[in-house]
């Protein structure tokens, strides 16, 4: 295991054009188009984070807040909120940006756990994640409390 990393090593940011294979009738995105979108940006950021292969453990909560359409311009934005022993949970932001103005505005937030996986297909350690600041914290306390909720469903 290497040393401590920062959040913003593992940021991620990725683009997409909703076209139109990926809308349904009524011209909005697909939610298993947009899942999987979501699933590659947050890979990305939990392999950044550990240099390692890390796959998709969980998806703990998504939230459709707006609708995304045929045409739009999709920003994808990952980081690692917490990383444990084997595993990370990464969030992720879906923002579909207007071409004319340049504004962002919030579609989709995830919560995901990705694992570590090493050579031999067994999950392997992560490095810690280095705090930098208050909200890096609060980001933190939160995955932790996420994780626990989970941890506990799955006893039960």
């Amino acid at each position: 295991m290497s040393e401590g990393k920062t959040a913003r090593a593992s940021y991620t940011e990725m683009t997409e054009l909703v076209l139109p294979q990926h809308g349904n009738v009524l011209g909005s995105a697909f939610g298993g188009t947009v899942l999987a979108w979501i699933d590659v940006c947050g890979a990305i950021a939990a392999q950044r984070h550990c240099h390692r292969v890390a796959v998709t453990a969980a998806i703990d909560e998504v939230n459709f807040l707006a609708p995304i359409t045929v045409g739009d311009v999709v920003v994808l934005s990952a980081r690692v909120n917490a990383a444990f022993r084997t595993s990370m949970e990464v969030e992720v932001e879906v923002k579909v940006e207007d071409a004319s103005t340049g504004h962002r505005r919030r579609c989709v937030d995830a919560f995901m756990t990705f694992v570590a996986v090493g050579e031999d297909r067994k999950p392997c350690a992560v490095p810690p994640l280095i705090a930098e600041s208050a909200d890096d914290e609060r980001r933190r306390a939160e995955a932790e409390a996420r994780r626990a909720e989970r941890l506990a469903k799955r006893r039960n």
